[in-house]
């Protein structure tokens, strides 16, 4: 549980972090590279007096994942990435303040130019949407991981597409993964009980003809069949009532 401070702290690193987010949509462009956003980030967090959170936790060597078309998460922001007109690419990234050390956790997919857009894949991506809105309204004092995580899969699968089961929301707070793990599917009645003052990352991760995943061991995890991938997440807090979609 956070002090009233860290919220406070909490919710100025999400304001830094929805700029960054915003910035990235206006610029994500046909022809834009991959390292151009990353550098982006990296100098926007450090103009603002923050740390991108992901930059080496695991290891991990980039300020913000950005996963294209089959690669569902932790895509590498590599120099010959440059996007195309109808790529889908997933931008995945953190913030985290240099006082208390609270982290954000959110990501988007966006289809890469103005389209026409192919309709299954827009159609693909709100589905992911709604899926995120489903399991926040849920998201309440009292109530059961896996029961929300359950009716997101039955909603996910009744129109079509596929849980990616091995990847999962998580808590955070001082450390960018924390207690619990927030699955995306389970058994009705079990799991365990959210409480007021969670702070939890929510990511509903999706594919669109296969829920199998490989990893090919060097980050960037594919949608085994090589499908398109999709990922939309907040960071909320567990209120006493409505959570509060910290970003």
């Amino acid at each position: 549980m956070l002090s009233d401070k860290e919220l406070h702290t909490l919710r100025q690193n999400a304001k830094v972090h929805k700029n960054i987010f915003d910035t990235i949509k206006k610029i994500t462009k046909p022809g834009t590279r991959a390292t151009e956003i990353d550098e982006l980030a990296g100098k926007m967090c450090r103009e603002a007096g923050v740390i991108p959170a992901f930059l080496w936790v695991y290891d991990y060597p980039n300020n913000i994942q950005t996963s294209v078309n089959d690669v569902v998460v932790h895509g590498i922001p590599r120099a010959s990435i440059v996007f195309k007109e109808g790529d889908v690419v997933t931008f995945d990234f953190g913030v985290k303040d240099t006082k208390h050390g609270v982290h954000t956790d959110s990501a988007f997919t966006m289809i890469v130019g103005d389209g026409p857009h192919d309709p299954k894949t827009v159609d693909f991506l709100e589905v992911n949407q709604e899926a995120l809105k489903r399991w926040i309204a849920q998201a309440r004092d009292g109530n059961r991981v896996w029961d929300i995580g359950h009716a997101v899969q039955r909603y996910v699968e009744s129109k079509g597409y596929h849980i990616v089961k091995e990847l999962t929301g998580h808590g955070i707070g001082k450390k960018l993964h924390e207690e619990p793990y927030i699955y995306n599917f389970g058994t009705p009645g079990t799991g365990k009980k959210l409480k007021k003052w969670m702070l939890l990352a929510i990511e509903p991760i999706l594919g669109m003809t296969s829920g199998k995943m490989v990893d090919k061991g060097d980050w960037e995890i594919y949608i085994a069949d090589g499908s398109l991938g999709s990922q939309f997440e907040h960071t909320i807090l567990i209120t006493d009532g409505d959570p509060e979609i910290i970003i």
